[in-house]
């Protein structure tokens, strides 16, 4: 798995780095490892932005998060790919059965 992230606006620090891999291990169950995510946090006023692009094989997810807490938009956007992933993983699953 490839991770690439940036800051905007902010200072990058090796607490938030530690916590979007270890969210992004958590998507491993969809894939065999073989995926690019980018990942953009920023600050505007007084929110905290997380923007999220995986490319998986041939499928693109993305998710949008903004919240009051940079930590907490990374477990919403982490969230939000994880319902992507298992809807796109169930239709391919039922592709299969038919």
């Amino acid at each position: 798995m490839n991770i690439n992230i940036s800051f905007r606006h902010m200072e990058s620090s090796p607490a938030i780095e530690e916590k979007i891999h270890e969210k992004c291990g958590r998507l491993n169950k969809f894939f065999n490892g073989d995926a690019s995510i980018e990942w953009v946090c920023s600050v505007e006023k007084d929110n905290h932005i997380s923007e999220v692009n995986a490319k998986v094989a041939h499928h693109n997810f993305h998710a949008h998060s903004e919240l009051d807490s940079l930590y907490k938009t990374i477990d919403e956007a982490v969230e939000k790919l994880e319902r992507q992933m298992e809807k796109e993983d169930d239709k391919q699953k039922e592709k299969i059965h038919r």
